[in-house]
């Protein structure tokens, strides 16, 4: 419930972007992240978010924060905000992800589950799942460069062209950013969220 309130608070505050000191926006973003983030980050074993400990939906819940939250300090260019964001491939995730559509965000979630990469084309988000390798590079060939939120669950090195990828187990959740796909798409990441991707 602390989580969730927090995250409406830092969505909605949407000044924060030019006006919170870095200090205010590290402690903001910590106190988010420390909930579900690995154990080593929060310091205490009892924050760890395996299905195990928490079950397995306030788990997936708390992959959809991360991502909401990764959403929410990113800016498209000519400060257009998004509208369409897509689902494609296989993900534990979907529902958790289609749930934030009961929010009050910009964007509303769809689930493609063909892959006709054509459909795609007015996402501003599009959270990946498990694609076959030829399905991934055909996929981000057609986004590469445009200002295309991208986000992917399989690509552990982070080097495919997401601009973030997660690392998603069932004792583990960390993301990682691709810094040269950030800057070829035009999107801008805050930077503390930037640093906290390197970090992880």
């Amino acid at each position: 419930m602390a989580i969730n309130i927090l995250m409406q608070y830092l969505r909605q505050n949407e000044t924060m972007w030019e006006q919170c000191s870095v200090m205010h926006f590290i402690l903001l973003l910590a106190l988010v992240i420390s909930a579900f983030m690995t154990p080593n980050m929060a310091k205490a074993e009892d924050l760890s978010p395996g299905p195990k400990q928490q079950g397995l939906q306030e788990y997936e819940d708390q992959v959809s924060y991360i991502v909401s939250g990764i959403i929410s300090y990113s800016r498209w260019p000519e400060g257009t905000r998004p509208s369409k964001a897509c689902i494609v491939g296989s993900t534990r995730y979907i529902k958790a992800l289609l749930a934030q559509n009961d929010s009050n965000n910009t964007y509303t979630w769809q689930y493609f589950q063909e892959n006709n990469y054509s459909d795609l084309e007015d996402c501003e988000i599009i959270y990946i799942g498990s694609l076959n390798a030829s399905e991934m590079d055909s996929l981000l060939l057609r986004i590469i460069g445009r200002p295309v939120l991208s986000i992917t669950e399989n690509d552990p090195h982070c080097d495919g062209g997401s601009l973030i990828c997660l690392s998603l187990v069932e004792t583990r959740s960390s993301f990682q950013v691709n810094l040269d796909a950030v800057a070829r798409s035009g999107i801008r990441i805050h930077p503390q969220v930037l640093k906290l991707g390197r970090e992880l």
